[in-house]
């Protein structure tokens, strides 16, 4: 499978990045934030469009609807789509979707879509659900909104395709599965990886390209973010899961070294390049 611009001989990649800010990690833990601003979005968001376009690739960002609402987030925001990078769905507010009732649901998927396209002025296509957690009523819905294609699923986990796939039979949606491997106890993107050493990413990696597929190489806000001051990280947990415990320049190294990698055994392109033309092949078999 290779897309405009891919080789023939490696495999496509391409790179998302979740918009996950400190308001959000903190609130998913049960914990209070008591910063005004949000400083781990901003230095890492400014971050991560520093590597990427010092790398020449155009990633695709997964953005918490209600963060347009915040005029500094805004503007990083609307610098990354000026740039070329792809607008994707990360949901309105990044709460569970499988603890909400339908009509919640719906106001959560199609409600962030509309929102991220009526402000950014850009064609949203992709959706990811908050905790890569959403169940067959969410599936439906993302169709019904009329996204071209979710990406929550997990490849390789109970026995789940790596390849993108049709969830829904008849359907027009996409599945493009994120890289997972059962035996790895925890996933291998970067955010684990930083934590738990560049040798887990390496690992991983290797054993997905056993079995060559598309590769979606997904970063976080946290693994570009300068430390979350302490006067609002006071935890080692708090600390821990913003990845505050390392510097912003030992991550974005370490996160420049993992695309490297990366870019050593597949082509990377964007999500619109791999979706349209998956959706060519599925329209002749």
């Amino acid at each position: 499978m290779t897309g405009a611009g891919q080789s023939a001989s490696l495999p496509p990649a391409v790179v998302h990045l979740d918009l996950d800010g400190a308001r959000h990690i903190f609130r998913a833990h049960g914990w209070r934030y008591d910063g005004t601003e949000d400083p781990l979005f901003e230095s890492g968001l400014r971050g991560a469009l520093d590597l990427f376009a010092r790398a020449g690739l155009r990633a695709t960002l997964f953005v918490v609807a209600e963060d347009v609402e915040d005029a500094r987030k805004l503007a990083l925001i609307r610098d990354a789509a000026d740039a070329g990078h792809e607008i994707a769905s990360h949901s309105v507010t990044h709460h569970l979707l499988t603890d909400m009732d339908r009509s919640t649901k719906q106001h959560e998927i199609s409600r962030s879509r509309s929102v991220l396209t009526d402000t950014l002025g850009v064609d949203v296509r992709g959706f990811r659900a908050p905790y890569f957690r959403r169940d067959p009523e969410c599936l439906e819905l993302i169709g019904e909104a009329g996204y071209a294609y979710d990406s929550s699923e997990m490849a390789g986990r109970n026995r789940q395709p790596r390849e993108p796939y049709r969830p829904l039979p008849g359907q027009p949606l996409f599945e493009l599965p994120l890289p997972a491997l059962s035996r790895l106890a925890l996933p291998f993107h970067p955010s684990y990886s930083l934590m738990i050493g560049q040798w887990y990413f390496k690992a991983g990696l290797a054993a997905y390209r056993r079995r060559p597929a598309p590769f979606v190489l997904l970063f976080h806000l946290t693994d570009f973010a300068d430390p979350v001051p302490r006067a609002w990280a006071r935890t080692w947990r708090q600390r821990l899961f913003t990845l505050s415990h390392l510097t912003a320049r030992d991550k974005r190294a370490r996160c420049g070294a993992m695309l490297d990698w990366v870019r050593q055994h597949f082509t990377v392109g964007t999500t619109a390049q791999l979706i349209d033309e998956v959706r060519r092949e599925a329209s002749h078999p």
